[in-house]
């Protein structure tokens, strides 16, 4: 290419990346912007949701932790008292 045909290259360029870049920042913005929004709502149902479920799955534990607490203090409570049938059963023999 000759130098005269360069140098009208480099303002026609110029103007395309003046007014083009924006136009191209404006029409991602304006079409990512609703995508983003969207992905954000549903990562955050999400969370929402397992958060729910891990709160409910916890109190499901903790109730069953505390029904074999009960069932082993009662079985501790039957040992003694069987001890102390023995015991006593034993010393009258």
């Amino acid at each position: 290419m000759d130098p005269r045909a360069l140098s009208m290259l480099i303002p026609i360029t110029g103007i395309i990346f003046l007014i083009g870049v924006p136009i191209c920042a404006l029409a991602a913005h304006f079409v990512l912007r609703p995508m983003v929004r969207e992905v954000t709502e549903s990562i955050l149902a999400l969370k929402g949701a397992a958060t729910r479920e891990t709160n409910a799955r916890l109190t499901e534990l903790e109730e069953n932790q505390r029904i074999l607490v009960e069932r082993l203090d009662r079985l501790v409570e039957a040992e003694r008292f069987h001890h102390q049938l023995e015991s006593t059963g034993g010393a009258k023999s």
